[in-house]
């Protein structure tokens, strides 16, 4: 998967980065189908390589989420976001179309850089017309949007662990299910928060991957095709406008990698362009910025 609009000028240093930790009741004949294929599921699922080798996972780990071959991958996630005062319901706010645009790069010995950018464009709950401001359903206030922006983030993927930066996210075993593998991963750390000195930034973010067998025992295959599903809890953003309230905003989110930038459902790539047009031309995307970056104090 590659677009050359996107590629970074820069790239890495690899030492720097190992320095840098800082941080998805049938009966008859159709009974006997059903058993057939649960069969055929077996046996190919014997096929498996042993995932607890740490050679097998790393690698089996990046063609999940990336790819191991020297190439851009692009994946798109619908994600409702809903306020959380601490009690009673979720309270929806809107939908986010979020698109990440990772560079990959193998490195020998079954080492692999990645370098991540990633943006997010906030609709309608459900909807596809981007949001220009909202009604906060905790405050009642109309607030402007303030559109998501992460990169570049880089990440280094080898036998014997992750080096990530601010946060880890953590693998858990990776299972086979029915016809399908599933690589997990969570997120559950803190740390002193950028935005208030002497404050904590929690993190409870926790990905699922999955993928068909027949396409993991592919040995053609560097870069697997995934089902990806996201859930997380984080702080108000700034931008909300929300201090001294207790909760935060909950996140749900599925989607895909997708071939290239038209790729995207209808209408999406429009909005990218027009509210963040950086994650289309990350060459230029040199400096490190997050959604709240210009909150920063000093």
């Amino acid at each position: 998967m590659s677009d050359d609009r996107t590629r970074p000028t820069t790239q890495l240093n690899r030492r720097a980065l190992l320095g840098g930790t800082a941080g998805l009741a049938l009966g008859g004949l159709a009974g006997s189908t059903l058993a057939g294929s649960t069969s055929a599921v077996a046996a190919t699922s014997s096929q498996l390589p042993d995932f607890t080798d740490p050679r097998v996972n790393v690698r089996t780990h990046v063609r999940m989420v990336g790819s191991l071959a020297e190439e851009m991958v692009i994946s798109f996630m619908r994600l409702n976001i809903y306020a959380f005062t601490g009690e009673g319901n979720f309270l929806p706010m809107f939908t986010m179309n979020n698109l990440l645009v990772d560079y990959w790069e193998p490195l020998g010995d079954d080492e692999y850089q990645m370098t991540k950018f990633e943006a997010g464009v906030y609709t309608t709950i459900d909807g596809r017309e981007p949001l220009e401001e909202f009604v906060n359903p905790v405050t009642g206030k109309t607030l402007p949007i303030h559109n998501f922006r992460l990169g570049p983030v880089p990440r280094l993927y080898t036998p014997d662990g992750y080096v990530v930066m601010s946060y880890n996210p953590n693998p858990l075993p990776i299972e086979v299910i029915g016809d399908r593998v599933f690589l997990a991963t969570q997120s559950m750390e803190s740390m002193p928060s950028m935005l208030e000195p002497g404050a904590t930034t929690y993190v409870n973010s926790f990905m699922t991957f999955s993928s068909p067998v027949a396409s993991v025992l592919d040995p053609n295959l560097n870069s697997l095709p995934v089902h990806m599903q996201l859930q997380n809890f984080n702080h108000w953003a700034p931008w909300m406008d929300m201090a001294g309230q207790p909760g935060g905003t909950v996140a749900r989110g599925f989607g895909t990698k997708v071939e290239s930038f038209d790729a995207l459902p209808p209408g999406v790539l429009a909005g990218f362009e027009r509210h963040v047009p950086e994650i289309l031309d990350t060459g230029s995307w040199t400096e490190f910025v997050f959604e709240d970056s210009e909150f920063l104090p000093g």
